[in-house]
């Protein structure tokens, strides 16, 4: 990344820190009181942050396991800012749950109280298993600079580095061979891990029978696909802008335009069954997501940015990076416009007729917008993401390059 683009997306995340800091004290000073949602509406702008974030791991999981599973070289240069992209989207998925839960310091009950029948459980235990696995993973991915860079008496910060490396003074060949393994074991031990990760993110959904949209056998499969096409859009931008590897950028092109088509396919799907059962439910909340009030993200902001242009990119400039990486970043930007469609509609349809006039009150209503507090904590977070993602490929050994040397980041 140039120098100036750099200093730029720096200085807008630390002006979203500034921002959204008055969301972030209101959320613990007054708790949900400034929230849009209610009780028929339970989740909000947050909950779809989460599921955005979510999806944006996958990706960067996939890439980690095709290299240190299977062991693709092709993809090891891009190893390392894989596994800290995982661990930096998991941070804020996890940030964006805990503000959403009434009571977020209550959390550790599910450790210690756990009842291994709920799913909730279970996506608090994997939740927690992919971040110590990625922390590891990425720990052991970059000791071996972190001690070199500890060792450098003119490079700023040698103490820090030798705080990181816990340290460790020396880097033999034994230790690197160590480390390797240990990064392969922790690789293994997270396919099986991920992929019930977001098995349980999906089915969570899908066993809520009053819930018509994600009451659906599909509903775990279009949550695959989501985050394979959100995430793997993320990171095939990411490699153009940090790693500058057109080799890469143009193949995984070619299968995000894959996963997108695939991904359109089953909404289509989803659209078409839900219309041929003509349950009531079902229906209603389909043309919530079509014609409701806030249809314009679902055809404006989804199908048109974040897909028909993106596949025209692909399409029209197949060999072109700087074209794929800009239909990657558009793929990546407008799925939030994804996870809104999926979670808001299906809850704001009253289940039982007559219920709208039955009780009056603003948190008894189905109108759901997001609140300015609402919208100040997510940018307060997100802005967190970038700032803490731009700080690691500065300053750790993120890159390959920085392998190689790096003193254009010193």
């Amino acid at each position: 990344m140039k120098e100036r683009g750099f200093k730029t997306l720096m200085a807008l995340a630390v002006l979203g820190l500034i921002v959204g800091s008055w969301g972030i004290v209101d959320r613990f000073v007054h708790g949900h009181i400034s929230m849009g949602f209610g009780s028929y509406v339970p989740w909000g702008l947050w909950v779809v942050f989460y599921l955005f974030f979510v999806g944006l791991t996958a990706g960067a999981f996939l890439i980690t396991i095709i290299t240190y599973v299977f062991q693709v070289k092709r993809f090891k240069s891009i190893g390392r800012l894989s596994a800290f992209t995982v661990l930096i989207a998991l941070l804020c998925e996890l940030t964006f749950i805990s503000l959403d839960l009434g009571h977020m310091f209550r959390l550790y009950r599910f450790m210690i109280t756990p009842s291994f029948t709920s799913l909730m459980t279970w996506f608090v235990i994997f939740t927690n298993v992919m971040v110590i696995i990625y922390l590891l993973e990425s720990f052991f991915l970059l000791r071996e600079d972190l001690v070199l860079w500890s060792q450098d008496k003119k490079r700023k910060g040698s103490s820090i580095y030798r705080m990181l490396a816990l340290g460790k003074t020396s880097y033999e060949p034994e230790d690197r061979l160590r480390d390797e393994n240990r990064v392969r074991i922790l690789s293994i031990i997270s396919l099986p891990a991920g992929l019930l990760f977001y098995g349980t993110n999906g089915a969570f959904f899908a066993i809520l029978m009053n819930r018509p949209i994600w009451n659906s056998a599909l509903t775990p499969l279009l949550f695959i696909m989501a985050a394979l096409v959100s995430g793997g859009a993320l990171i095939t931008s990411l490699i153009y802008v940090f790693q500058h590897d057109d080799e890469l950028v143009r193949p995984l092109g070619r299968i995000i335009l894959f996963l997108l088509c695939g991904f359109i396919f089953l909404e289509i799907l989803q659209f078409f069954v839900g219309y041929q059962t003509a349950t009531v439910g079902l229906v209603t909340s389909l043309n919530l997501i079509a014609f409701g009030t806030y249809s314009w993200t679902f055809w404006v902001v989804h199908l048109l940015l974040g897909s028909l242009i993106p596949i025209v990119l692909f399409i029209s400039r197949p060999n072109d990076s700087r074209a794929i990486a800009w239909a990657c970043f558009l793929v990546v930007i407008t799925f939030v416009a994804v996870r809104f469609n999926f979670l808001i509609p299906d809850l704001a349809v009253y289940k039982l007729e007559g219920l709208e006039s039955t009780f009056f009150h603003r948190r008894l209503r189905t109108d759901y917008a997001p609140s300015l507090v609402e919208w100040l904590v997510s940018v307060w977070i997100i802005s967190l993401g970038v700032l803490a993602f731009l700080a690691g490929t500065r300053w750790l050994p993120i890159l390959s390059s920085n392998r190689r040397g790096g003193e254009e980041h010193a």
